[in-house]
């Protein structure tokens, strides 16, 4: 029997409470493991519609078990719900209510299309074997909840054998989904340096170790790892992001503070941009008499599809969409996703999903960003109809 028309039945009477959700989380924006409104949100539509969940999972985030009532396997589907600090420009009449804080990056659509694969298939239990696991993910943002929620369980009672993501993407129109088939986003990892010299007075250089000077020439060496360490085919980037040093024009100071990230899209470069990293440090050390301390952090792994299950999954959204509403994206991202720790465990699938307005040509983490709402329908016909075809 065709699935379709069950779904857009389904999907179609439910947009407009959809839409209504999502302008309420917009205007009540709420940052990482702060989003106690959302969750509450999320919580009682759950309870409306008969979903059992667990509520603090990674300390704000909701866990919901839709059982099929049938052996079979389990999928997990993942939304973020956190959202940005920074002032929101749009003028919407729905637009964010709290002051230095904004839903940029669209994670009020993804919350919102989630909540609407939830009532698709509570809808639709007979139509598939085993469980759904719903996760609605807290602190996406600063790449913290996903691991907040693995380290309170997220990943056992049941185990997953898959999990499907997905992002808005606004550089695609509204209506499509597109994938990357391998490597999806970037591996992120943070350093925080601190260079410690000599102080002394400006006019006696030679009398002090001049933290500033030699910090500076640091930062412009670590941009040669990428350009002349790492392959040119194997993409990587190092951002230095802060450097704080000095109070007095008149002073060297004694200590610089560098802090910065480093992204790449294989493990091997990521591992050689650290090695480089603290090779230089060294050099540092011993060649311009620098002390160091540094904190490396690996913050979250490259972010990669399973093959076997995004291809199950783009046969789902041709189905459902079109084949022509499904694009293969021309590169993958060096931005970072803490999905990725997801899809380290468990084998994964993650889509973009078409955001774009007409007449708009928006990104991501703009205090204009306005993603048509047409990406809600879109997201629940796909990812409702994937998952009932994995679990069929």
């Amino acid at each position: 029997m065709d699935l379709d028309p069950d779904l857009r039945r389904l999907t179609d009477g439910n947009s407009e409470e959809l839409i209504r959700i999502r302008r309420t989380i917009h205007q009540n924006p709420e940052l990482a493991f702060e989003e106690v409104e959302t969750a509450r949100l999320v919580s009682a539509t759950l309870t409306r519609l008969g979903i059992p969940h667990r509520n603090g999972v990674g300390k704000t985030g909701i866990v919901g078990l839709i059982e099929s009532g049938k052996p079979g396997p389990t999928l997990g589907i993942r939304a973020d719900m956190d959202c940005l600090p920074m002032a929101e420009r749009t003028g919407l009449p729905f637009a964010s209510r709290v002051a230095g804080k904004m839903h940029a990056c669209g994670h009020d659509l993804h919350t919102a299309i989630l909540l609407g694969v939830a009532t698709v298939l509570g809808g639709l239990k007979g139509r598939f074997r085993g469980r759904v696991k719903l996760i609605f993910q807290p602190a996406e943002e600063v790449l913290r909840g996903a691991r907040a929620m693995i380290d309170d369980g997220v990943l056992e009672e049941p185990r997953m054998d898959a999990i499907l993501g997905y992002h808005n993407w606004p550089i695609l129109e509204a209506g499509k989904i597109g994938f990357h088939p391998t490597v999806v986003m970037a591996s992120c990892d943070h350093f925080d340096i601190t260079l410690k010299g000599v102080s002394g007075h400006g006019v006696h250089p030679h009398r002090a170790v001049d933290a500033i000077t030699n910090a500076a020439y640091f930062v412009t060496q670590l941009q040669t790892v990428v350009s002349r360490e790492v392959a040119p085919l194997a993409p990587a980037v190092v951002s230095v992001g802060e450097f704080h040093a000095g109070t007095a024009r008149n002073v060297l100071p004694d200590r610089v503070v560098i802090k910065g990230t480093a992204r790449a899209l294989d493990k091997a470069a990521r591992a050689q941009v650290e090695a480089a990293l603290r090779r230089l440090l060294e050099g540092v050390k011993t060649g311009l008499r620098l002390d160091y301390e540094l904190a490396y952090e690996q913050i979250v792994p490259v972010l990669a599809n399973d093959r076997a299950v995004l291809g199950r999954v783009l046969e789902s959204a041709r189905a459902v969409l079109g084949a022509d509403k499904v694009d293969e994206l021309p590169e993958a991202s060096m931005g970072s996703e803490d999905f990725a720790w997801f899809s380290e465990a468990v084998p994964a699938a993650h889509l973009r999903i078409g955001s774009k307005a007409p007449g708009r040509s928006d990104m991501l983490h703009n205090s204009d960003f306005q993603p048509d709402e047409r990406a809600i329908p879109t997201g629940v016909l796909a990812v409702s109809r994937a998952a009932i075809d994995l679990l069929a």
